[in-house]
């Protein structure tokens, strides 16, 4: 690998998962990691501000990249860059997430062509645009992105979610999920399928349920468990993110992604690369994104999006199965340490980075 140096701009938050593996990735493969960043949202205070700090610390660097969430900020590093390559990491797109994902804004509304223009400025002016799956790729490049700027770098997860211990061998079996409270999350359904659980009664293993986060559908989904009077779900709010490796070290059962939306079926979400990493049974909705990269029933266990039912019967087969669930959680870590680490995911991001420098 030949030495490079990266520029990450803009107003990004590096405790961010999908940021604090690329930085550490990039620095494992030898290249040099400069920030670029300011803490000022307000873009008439925040743009001369980057502008100086880009001056100061990243002049030299050879590529310039626009991390996740900050499609503000691509027009200006364009215009600063000068020659160096400018890549952006969207990670998503705001008017799909927040017209039909997040439902803040009617389609067709006023601020869903305000962000769907920005979504447009920001992928056009790149010269590499990375997406986190190809079926997240397909919605860029119907937004705007050219499909030959294209290229998936996987979220992987962090070093310390590979470092987690075993399974408890004694006690219930703890089911885990640890997330924003999302839409695509699908919250409501892990509940509605922990409500069947409970009604199966003894027929089910000893178990409990532990969810930790808050987000958009935290409020609705406690008044569904007061609601439900569930004895098994506990509901634990927000942690410090340094505490998730110790969260999943509990578990036995780790969830991720059950909602409906469009964006549920092209997004594999952190708490999916973080489950399979820590060598635990990961259960998830189906979706084309999960099969670009984990084999349903060999890698992790996957039911149709929204089917509580169906949920349910999964989480009750590997509830009373201890033997598929440690085979199920063996073969994802093994498909995470082949794809997952950030080693690997920093080796692939650096190896794009030269294919377009050198084609420059």
């Amino acid at each position: 690998m030949t030495a490079m140096r990266v520029a990450f701009f803009g107003a990004y938050d590096p405790g961010y998962p999908r940021n604090r593996i690329l930085r550490a990735g990039l620095a494992a493969v030898g290249v040099q990691v400069i920030e670029a960043r300011v803490r000022e949202r307000r873009a008439a205070f925040r743009w001369p501000l980057l502008a100086a700090r880009f001056t100061a610390v990243a002049r030299a660097a050879d590529v310039v990249l626009v991390p996740e969430f900050r499609h503000k900020d691509v027009p200006l590093a364009r215009a600063l860059c000068g020659g160096r390559l400018l890549a952006f990491d969207p990670l998503v797109s705001r008017w799909d997430t927040l017209v039909h994902d997040w439902g803040l804004h009617a389609a067709g509304s006023a601020q869903a062509r305000w962000n769907r223009g920005i979504d447009a400025r920001a992928l056009k002016a790149a010269d590499v645009v990375l997406c986190d799956t190809w079926e997240h790729g397909a919605l860029y490049e119907s937004l705007g992105a050219d499909r030959a700027r294209l290229r998936r770098v996987l979220v992987g997860a962090e070093r310390a979610f590979f470092e987690v211990p075993e399974p408890p061998r004694a006690g219930p079996v703890r089911i885990v999920y640890v997330g924003g409270f999302l839409p695509l999350h699908g919250v409501q359904h892990v509940i509605a399928a922990a409500a069947e659980l409970e009604r199966m009664g003894e027929a089910v293993p000893e178990w409990e349920m532990e969810l930790v986060g808050s987000g958009i559908e935290f409020e609705a989904v406690r008044a569904r468990l007061v609601e439900l009077e569930l004895e098994r779900v506990r509901l634990t709010g927000p942690r410090p993110y340094a505490e998730a490796p110790d969260i999943y070290g509990r578990a036995h059962i780790v969830l991720g992604a059950f909602g409906e939306t469009d964006k549920a079926g092209r997004v594999i979400p952190h708490k999916v690369y973080q489950g399979v990493a820590a060598g635990r049974a990961v259960v998830t909705g189906d979706s084309p994104a999960i099969r670009e990269v984990f084999t349903p029933r060999i890698h992790l266990w996957t039911v149709a999006c929204g089917d509580s039912t169906a949920l349910a019967a999964a989480l009750a087969l590997l509830a009373r199965d201890g033997a598929a669930r440690e085979r199920l959680a063996r073969r994802g870590r093994e498909r995470a340490l082949e794809v997952a680490t950030p080693e690997r995911i920093g080796g692939e991001l650096a190896r794009i980075l030269e294919e377009f420098n050198a084609a420059r």
